[in-house]
């Protein structure tokens, strides 16, 4: 009986330090994983191109900047032109699509998910430091490989994301090193639809906050649990799992035999307690408690949420090396990851910030740093619902919380059709007709001209308040986003 493309696959995947180069194709290439992905692959000397429907900041420059070309559309002659030695498929591939088919129709090149290129070609034979959660496991990861690398480790990462300190958001360091790797929940491809994470078998585990999410692979809280109790199955009983103790469902997950766990949150009971937090304009300082002993620690990034994505960080650095915290750590050089977050533009009387928040969870989170960081500011929200989690109608008590935090909530229209029956869609118009209601201004738009010309008027009127505006959004909110980037850069 012939192969099948995957299993064809596990015999030509390139080796790690690049002494047998392959061409590699990525279907869905301008995702951030997939993008880190392909530079990663192309660092090491393998000829990489691929293909999406559209490219958007950061993926699109990042990519250019490292040398890679790819194409903006599908097309079947796309990868017959290219002739790889293997495809890597994302997890925005379905069937239907025409490059799909033709793979599967013509079976002329192996493909594999990406998780499982990941693990084949970099993780295998590492110290995996997986860092996993609804919230903060790009922050978390990110963090852990500076901290890592600023102790004079030279640790390998991937992150999904564009981390401000690195050229890219992959990289595989010193082979002996541990590797610190985002791991998501979603599922890895048309054809796998396990959890990204159950591929790379963690050494350490991390797990932040768990919410219900993935409305569209997940039926309830009970299916996201069940879905993280199968990466700590793969947990040796040599391993540790460092877990969020203020996440009901992070500890309810964390409750394995055959590992060693440990709590980290701001319960009196935490194994690792983060106690005194104080932030200011530009820094933050809280203290890990762990046992008897205390690492203060400093940092540029706002908020409790960000607070405990560092002490995971810090935690699981230690955990995997076997080393004792420090006194103290400054992690003031540590500069994030963008579109989290991150300072589009500022004056004297405004500040607009980006961020890629698209659950209620990670809005809630980011309102209420921006409370704590600009004190007494008048704060503007504004939302493009541009994921499948944003439009659903299940998180409409939560987005209603979340948004109540804010002083105006303006939600943009959704870039693209969801197509759900209507009862189960979230309806805008209905949601901030209830923020209205209790004193908020909120207001749903037809376009996003519309929403940016009101957030104008708002901040063109008398106040002597600092505004502060923060653009929600997974997508590329367009218009809204570039107008703040050209007046960043002179314009208006």
């Amino acid at each position: 009986m012939a192969k099948t493309p995957a299993q064809v696959a596990a015999r030509i995947i390139f080796d790690a330090v690049g002494t047998n180069v392959k061409k590699i194709y990525f279907l869905g290439i301008g995702g951030v994983a997939m993008g880190n992905a392909a530079i990663l692959a192309k660092k090491i000397g393998c000829q990489v191109f691929g293909s999406d429907c559209a490219l958007y900041p950061p993926m699109d420059g990042l990519l250019r900047s490292n040398g890679i070309d790819f194409k903006e559309g599908y097309g079947e002659d796309n990868i017959a032109n290219f002739s790889p030695d293997l495809v890597v498929i994302g997890n925005c591939a379905a069937r239907g699509n025409c490059e799909v088919e033709w793979l599967i129709d013509g079976r002329k090149f192996p493909f594999v998910s990406l998780p499982q290129f990941l693990f084949d070609s970099f993780l295998d034979g590492r110290h995996r430091i997986v860092f996993s959660g609804t919230h903060g496991k790009t922050t978390s990861a990110a963090a852990c490989a500076y901290y890592l690398r600023s102790t004079g480790i030279g640790a390998g990462y991937f992150i999904g994301g564009s981390p401000f300190d690195f050229s890219a958001g992959g990289d595989i360091g010193d082979g002996t090193a541990p590797f610190a790797i985002e791991g998501d929940e979603y599922d890895s491809a048309f054809f796998d639809k396990r959890s990204k994470f159950v591929h790379y078998a963690p050494d350490t585990a991390v797990i932040g906050p768990i919410e219900f999410d993935h409305g569209d692979i997940f039926r309830d809280i009970a299916d996201v649990e069940r879905a993280f109790s199968h990466m700590l199955r793969t947990v040796p009983r040599s391993g540790k799992i460092f877990f969020c103790g203020d996440s009901e469902s992070a500890a309810k997950v964390a409750n394995v035999p055959w590992a060693k766990s440990y709590s980290v949150g701001t319960g009196k009971n935490s194994k690792f307690r983060i106690d005194g937090l104080s932030i200011g304009e530009s820094e933050m300082g809280w203290r890990i408690v762990h046992g008897r002993s205390e690492t203060a620690v400093l940092c540029n990034l706002c908020g409790e949420f960000n607070a405990r994505n560092c002490t995971m960080a810090i935690v699981a650095a230690h955990g995997a090396t076997g080393s004792k915290l420090p006194e103290f750590v400054d992690l003031r050089g540590f500069s994030g990851v963008r579109r989290r977050q991150q300072l589009l533009y500022g004056d004297g009387k405004c500040r607009v910030y980006e961020d890629f928040g698209h659950h209620p969870g990670a809005v809630r989170e980011v309102l209420r740093s921006m409370r704590m960081r600009h004190k007494d500011c008048e704060l503007i929200a504004c939302f493009e619902p541009a994921s499948l989690t944003s439009m659903r109608a299940v998180f409409a008590d939560d987005f209603l919380a979340a948004f109540s935090l804010a002083d105006h909530c303006y939600w943009a229209p959704a870039p693209r059709k969801i197509t759900l029956p209507k009862s189960k869609l979230l309806d805008p118009e209905k949601l901030t007709a209830e923020l209205c209601s209790r004193g908020i201004d909120g207001a749903a738009f037809g376009d996003n001209g519309q929403l940016l010309e009101r957030v104008l008027e708002v901040m063109a009127a008398d106040s002597n308040k600092l505004r502060v505006v923060v653009l929600f959004s997974s997508g590329a909110f367009s218009r809204v986003l570039s107008h703040w980037k050209e007046a960043a850069n002179g314009g208006t």
